[in-house]
């Protein structure tokens, strides 16, 4: 118990130490950028906005120091020092610190705005210990930490042509290669919690703002269970869900005051970022550049926005464009051509989607009737809000229709759909008082058992998850060890191949553990050396095929791929090495 209080504790304070120097940044530049905007030490809103501002800064510095092939840990600490710094003398500067006590908010507040705090503490909860395990989640091991990993022992950006989507857009991911080489792969996880629980406050505070403490609870408690079980891995949806929306955000407080700039370059360069990190994001820029050619068309604004727009995102087109000849590659390889893709690995890729096709949570559904109901959409920033989100919508429903890409825009349609929910229950209350008056006071003296029912209702899940991601804290290598062997298939096999090393090494059915194979370990669906290219050669070709390619063993995954090594003369050209459950490990005769 004590040791994973201290490791987590270690964690927590390296996550402390990134947040003190994004929010330093953030809020150095948002003084200057935005001065006539309120920034008191009780302005949430402000601090959140800085703190995902200051993020992206420091991603930023990152993608140009990877670029220059200084991506190492003197350099890294050179960066979020000063930030360090600033935030400091910004936290000095801010006193004295007026804010409220929780047991004076808890006696201010009605009975059921105590009950939504008090749920969204407990779904928040779970949150606290998810990132604190080891890298399991398959995206993650597959592709994301492979890469950063990469970009980590050679100090910088280079294309990783054996891993899955070597030309994809990293910003993110380079973030994760920073928490990697200052402290382990568990910081990627951290970074990625930090995102969630930023974009959790901004929309809490958007929502408050805009439409009360009760509007912003309930879009909160909707928010958290759409994403709650998010926070135990290295993916970059939370992420670029939280650049998103705080450029929307940016955006939408700079159509409130159209003469403060500092607002619209804030929010194009939070845009940059998520575009940088995802090509998904690309979608948003359509309708932004249209409502900003509404707004004005002063070439200065213009060029503001193009410019802090490209910053953070303009190297990875350019460099595919370049590299490749598609700026998109490999998704634009129809229009632009194929480098290591070809038409059957693209349609693949979207029979893939197509398979994993699914609908939002109901609880985003009554966001649909938002335009319909007056009082949402006299709502400020409703109208904006539903154009966005209808457009979004669409070309979700047209492209991908998987659920995880529409997650961008989960803080804006949980913002609308908590309005629905709030207008459909105050309409059937009143209903009710009219028909029945003395229920208004009964519904009053309820509130409290109904809250702690609810409460209660949700105690076990809370804590099952949070044992669950408590026994998955490890904070010495024997008790990593242990987990990964049960969670990540074939580990035991690849911890072998690790201490023998082989030359380089050609795998089946293990992708969803490349993160802790040996380096330069190949094979996937997509790309070259693709299994449909090798799966059908009888032994003795493949065994020369994979020569041809620098590989000297083999790693089969017999439970994905039986036909491999059932085949006749298969010993004739491989030779057992080691073998453990449904894994085997083949030495190349």
């Amino acid at each position: 118990m004590t040791d994973k209080i201290a490791y987590a504790a270690l964690h927590y304070l390296v996550l402390l130490i990134f947040l003190l120097s994004s929010w330093g940044y953030g809020h150095y530049l948002m003084r200057r950028l935005a001065p006539a905007s309120p920034c008191a030490p009780d302005n949430l809103f402000w601090h959140a906005y800085s703190a995902i501002l200051g993020t992206g800064i420091l991603i930023c510095f990152l993608q140009w120091l990877a670029i220059a092939g200084q991506l190492h840990l003197a350099a890294v600490i050179g960066i979020v020092a000063p930030g360090v710094l600033a935030g400091l003398l910004q936290l000095h500067a801010l006193r004295p610190f007026a804010w409220p006590s929780w047991r004076q908010r808890w006696r201010a507040a009605s009975w059921p705005l105590r009950g939504a705090g008090l749920i969204i503490a407990l779904l928040l909860l779970p949150t606290l210990v998810a990132p604190l395990g080891p890298p399991l989640a398959w995206d993650e091991v597959m592709y994301h930490l492979p890469h950063a990993q990469q970009w980590v022992l050679n100090g910088k950006l280079t294309v990783n042509t054996w891993l899955r989507y070597p030309w994809f857009p990293y910003n993110v991911d380079l973030l994760f290669a920073g928490g990697m080489l200052v402290y382990d792969d568990v910081m990627p996880h951290m970074f990625n919690a930090l995102a969630g629980w930023l974009a959790t406050l901004l929309l809490y505070q958007t929502g408050k703002r805009h439409g009360g403490a009760g509007l912003a609870c309930l879009a909160t408690i909707i928010f958290l269970v759409l994403t709650r079980w998010d926070y135990d891995s290295a993916m970059i949806d939370l992420s670029v869900t939280t650049f998103m929306f705080a450029g929307c955000v940016g955006f939408w407080r700079w159509m409130e005051q159209p003469r403060d700039d500092g607002w619209l370059a804030s929010a194009a360069f939070l845009f940059g970022i998520a575009v940088g990190a995802k090509y998904q994001a690309l979608t948003v820029l359509l309708p932004l550049a249209i409502a900003l050619l509404l707004r004005t068309r002063k070439p200065r604004v213009w060029l503001l926005a193009g410019a802090s727009l490209l910053l953070p995102c303009v190297y990875w087109y350019a460099r595919n464009y370049l590299m490749t000849g598609d700026p998109f590659a490999p998704i634009g390889g129809k229009l632009f051509g194929f480098t290591d893709w070809n038409l059957a690995d693209y349609a693949g890729q979207f029979a893939d989607l197509k398979e994993k096709a699914n609908w939002p949570n109901i609880l985003l559904w009554p966001a649909l009737l938002a335009p319909l109901i007056a009082s949402v959409r006299q709502m400020p920033g409703a109208r904006p809000a539903m154009l966005l989100s209808a457009y979004a919508m669409v070309v979700w429903y047209l492209t991908s229709h998987y659920e995880r890409y529409l997650m961008p825009y989960f803080p804006m349609l949980a913002l609308l759909s908590a309005a629905v929910w709030r207008y459909l229950f105050m309409t059937g209350m009143a209903k009710i008082g009219q028909r029945l008056p003395a229920s208004a006071g009964l519904l009053q003296r309820a509130a409290a058992p109904l809250i702690l029912l609810a409460v209660l209702a949700l105690m076990p899940n809370i804590a099952r998850k949070w044992m669950e991601n408590w026994d998955l804290i490890a904070p010495a290598p024997a008790a990593r060890e242990a987990i990964l062997e049960r969670k990540i298939t074939g580990y035991a096999v690849l911890a072998y191949l690790r201490q023998h090393p082989m030359r380089q090494t050609y795998q089946f059915g293990l992708e969803d553990a490349l993160y802790y194979a040996p380096l330069h370990t190949g094979g996937d669906h997509f790309g070259p050396g693709r299994y449909r290219d090798l799966a059908t050669l009888a032994p003795a070709a493949l065994a020369s095929t994979l020569r041809e390619r620098g590989n000297d063993s083999l790693l089969v995954n017999v439970g994905r791929w039986p036909g491999i090594t059932s085949q006749a003369d298969f010993d004739q050209s491989f030779a057992l090495v080691y073998q453990q459950g449904a894994v085997a490990l083949y030495r190349i005769l």
